[in-house]
């Protein structure tokens, strides 16, 4: 069962913990949670994730995107906001066989996802988000679900809250125009063509986070944190 948060405020923030992992653990509740742009969460709302223990928090939107629109914890000194600046993701593909290919172009940009597994290693919970919750925030969430052991159907299903999720303001943005909608609306097939050629290119995830220059330690310190 998916856990979602201030669903009255937000729609797509929810926890990917929960999770069974391999020899039959789990993934911790309340330390991982994915979100769309939290903009508009009242006080009270923002005060429960600070006493959750959330401090951290990962906007992966890039910069030109984040003065457009501000998230509530970008001038809030209880919390330390890092900016990664994902650009791929951002626009909308000129067709659905495009957006799996997208999200497999993300991982190249290495430097940016080596900076978000080394915050994972550096802290106890973290919050991330992009602007739908839903390609840049669903690529870094396939990453760490496939690291902490998740089985590539609950990847997938995970992926795929989000069509229900996010189905209204989707239909909004789109503004009914067909051939949009279907692109942004997501489809198992997005995550399952990536996870195959993600397989296919870098072997397995602990190859790719080597490659992207993180270290054995802190693949090690990221289980051990949010495995139970």
């Amino acid at each position: 069962m998916i856990v979602r948060y201030f669903k009255d405020s937000i729609e797509n923030m929810r926890d990917i913990g929960g999770y069974e992992c391999n020899l039959g653990k789990r993934i911790k509740l309340g330390r991982l949670i994915r979100s769309n742009l939290p903009q508009y969460l009242p006080d009270n709302d923002i005060c429960i994730i600070s006493k959750m223990g959330i401090k951290n928090i990962i906007d992966l939107r890039s910069l030109e995107e984040i003065k457009t629109k501000k998230s509530v914890f970008e001038d809030n000194k209880e919390f330390k906001v890092y900016h990664i600046g994902i650009d791929i993701g951002k626009d909308v593909p000129k067709a659905e066989e495009l957006v799996s290919k997208s999200y497999i172009e993300m991982l190249t940009l290495q430097k940016k996802m080596k900076i978000i597994f080394e915050i994972l290693g550096n802290n106890d919970s973290v919050l991330y988000f992009c602007n739908a919750g839903k390609d840049r925030s669903g690529v870094v969430t396939a990453l760490i679900l496939k690291l902490l052991g998740v089985s590539e159907k609950n990847i997938v299903d995970d992926y795929m809250a989000t069509k229900k999720f996010m189905k209204e303001p989707l239909k909004k943005y789109a503004a009914y125009n067909t051939k949009i909608l279907n692109i942004i609306t997501p489809q198992r097939f997005y995550m399952e063509n990536f996870l195959k050629e993600f397989e296919h290119k870098y072997g397995n995830i602990e190859q790719y986070l080597s490659l992207i220059g993180i270290r054995e330690n802190v693949i090690k310190n990221i289980k051990e944190k949010f495995i139970e």
